[in-house]
């Protein structure tokens, strides 16, 4: 059957296209798409949501131009990705819909996966836990050894050719720079690839390249995944390659890893393509058999590490995992789940009903402990769980009090109390004016707040556990401040309470109306020290932290130039 399309224009967003089908019967039928939302674009192609409206399935569309196909060879290229994608069923393989076009464009049409790819994972999430990479390394060799017995090479993995289903479940896609073999043996000559995951083979170009491309790339994945960059990335292709060829790289010292994990990534790239291990191989590998592990993570990974709970229950022995900063919670789009999020230390103790100890008793571990410190009852607070959206929005976070408020790019501030009935704006109109606090219901306000209402409401959902909630008085703490650095995240609250989350999970909270300071060390306990004394401690851990902490403040807590008043 042939089909062709016809397009009208709805909004400068929107476009409606109609694939007009003719049988080979001679009948003629027609299938309506709306293209709505960009979701990205790669070589000549640009990725869209397409609507079928008959039935409401959302599918991705691929548009290439026909003007990019004029070159003989960007035809055919195009050509063999329609063919080998079209032939290919798997379950971690996006699914080839079906093709067709019209004067102007190729449209392919294809599987939505709707949590994005592997690449906007890692921007948010910075690096990966060890039991997620097991998770995600499964599934991909459990594609690569479909494609292989097809006789097919993919020749491109990497984080954004890698999708995330709603399921959390690993799709591969984008099948441009793919191959087929026509004979066992067969070697392919063509230089192609992703400079950061193209194989030393490739490079050198003389005796061609077969399916141990793959593998190399797979084992630049599991090292970009858990350390957060490629192995062999520099600002320069030409030392890029020139690493590669050299097999130069190294595992940053500040990053703990299991060894079998090291091992796992050592024993893939291999310079050598016959030495490096087939995929049977790499699934026996001890990294991937020493835990049991989860056939799909939960969606709150997208945001934030597993939890603890998830972690115990699914790994089945006691691995070492990388501790994780809050700092690195970066948020997944509002619309997607954030359930199940960490909660701070003092939370997780608080749930427990663990006793917390002063400095004076935590040495006298046989009598009962008691403090004049207890989160439950103290009228300290401090931020319990935080989503960092700020590359489009915000930071939003939870208080211990129940309140939720989100920090906006444009350094207005918003706080909803416990139960959800009001809420607090926090602006200023003008340099030159002081800063307004309005109070609204959470039934009635402004139509100009309706956008950061709607998300603060988001923030709401996804942050507090609504059989938890406490109300407060008026007027709320938020968050007047807060910086991320690469050791901690600061913030500073409207109740001159600054805390302190380091990456290795201790915490302090800089208490100056009281003149205290609560020190949380790297294995959960509490500690209560005078503001005035905290430095003079023979707490070495504590010091430090203070230090690093007072040089941060310094600068995060200087007013900025023109600032009339701090907010």
């Amino acid at each position: 059957m042939n089909s062709k399309t016809n397009r009208t224009s709805l909004d400068s967003s929107d476009t409606l296209i109609i694939e007009t089908i003719r049988k080979s019967n001679g009948e003629t039928v027609t299938k309506k798409y709306n293209k709505g939302q960009f979701l990205g674009k790669g070589g000549f192609a640009r990725v869209y949501e397409f609507t079928e409206l008959e039935n409401k399935i959302i599918f991705a569309g691929k548009i290439i131009e026909k003007a990019s196909l004029i070159k003989s060879r960007a035809r055919q290229k195009l050509m063999s990705e329609i063919k080998i994608h079209k032939s290919l069923q798997h379950q971690n393989i996006v699914k080839f819909e079906h093709f067709f076009e019209d004067t102007e464009n190729v449209y392919i049409i294809l599987e939505l996966c709707t949590n994005q790819t592997l690449t906007e994972l890692i921007r948010r999430r910075k690096r990966l836990t060890e039991l997620e990479v097991q998770c995600y390394i499964i599934q991909v060799v459990s594609a690569l050894k479909y494609l292989h017995a097809h006789r097919v090479i993919h020749r491109d993995i990497k984080l954004g050719n890698l999708f995330l289903t709603d399921k959390m479940e690993i799709k591969m896609g984008d099948f441009g720079l793919a191959t087929k073999l026509e004979y066992d043996g067969e070697r392919k000559r063509t230089i192609c690839g992703t400079p950061n995951y193209i194989a030393p083979e490739i490079l050198e170009g003389k005796g061609g390249h077969s399916y141990e491309v793959d593998i190399w790339s797979l084992g630049v994945l599991a090292y970009t995944l858990m350390i957060g960059r490629p192995p062999f990335e520099t600002t320069d292709i030409k030392t890029t390659y020139r690493k590669i060829r050299m097999n130069s790289y190294a595992f940053p010292e500040h990053i703990p890893l299991s060894e079998e994990a090291k091992s796992f990534v050592k024993s893939i790239l291999i310079t050598d393509p016959e030495s490096r291990p087939t995929l049977d191989e790499i699934l026996n590998h001890s990294f991937l058999k020493k835990n049991s592990i989860p056939k799909l993570m939960p969606a709150s990974t997208l945001a934030v590490p597993p939890s603890a709970s998830f972690m115990l229950q699914t790994s089945g022995s006691t691995q070492s995992l990388r501790p994780k900063s809050r700092a690195e919670t970066i948020s997944i789009p509002i619309t997607r789940t954030l359930s199940n999020l960490d909660n701070s230390p003092f939370t997780a103790r608080d749930a427990q009903n663990m006793p917390i100890q002063t400095n004076r008793e935590k040495n006298d571990s046989k009598r009962p402990c008691s403090s004049s410190y207890n989160p439950s009852s103290s009228d300290h607070l401090w931020v319990k769980k935080w989503v960092d959206y700020s590359s489009k929005y915000g930071l939003g976070y939870l208080l211990s009090n129940s309140c939720v408020g989100v920090f906006f790019n444009d350094s207005t501030k918003i706080i909803s109390n416990g139960t959800g009935d009001f809420f607090q704006y926090m602006c200023r109109p003008s340099s030159t004016r002081e800063a307004e606090t309005t109070t609204y219901s959470l039934k009635e306000y402004p139509d100009e707040l309706k956008k950061k209402v709607t998300l603060l409401d988001h923030f709401r959902k996804h942050l507090l556990d609504e059989n938890k909630v406490n109300d407060c008085k008026k007027p709320y703490v938020f968050v007047k401040k807060w910086l991320s650095t690469s050791h901690a995240i600061f913030f500073r609250l409207s109740n001159r309470v600054v805390q302190v989350s380091f990456l290795d999970k201790s915490e302090l909270l800089l208490c100056s109306d009281k003149k205290i300071v609560v020190f949380v060390d790297k294995k959960g306990e509490v500690s209560e020290y005078g503001l005035s004394m905290a430095m003079e401690s023979s707490n070495r851990d504590l010091t430090k932290r203070l230090r690093y902490s007072k040089e941060v403040l310094t600068t995060m807590l200087q007013p900025r130039q023109n600032e009339k008043n701090d907010y």
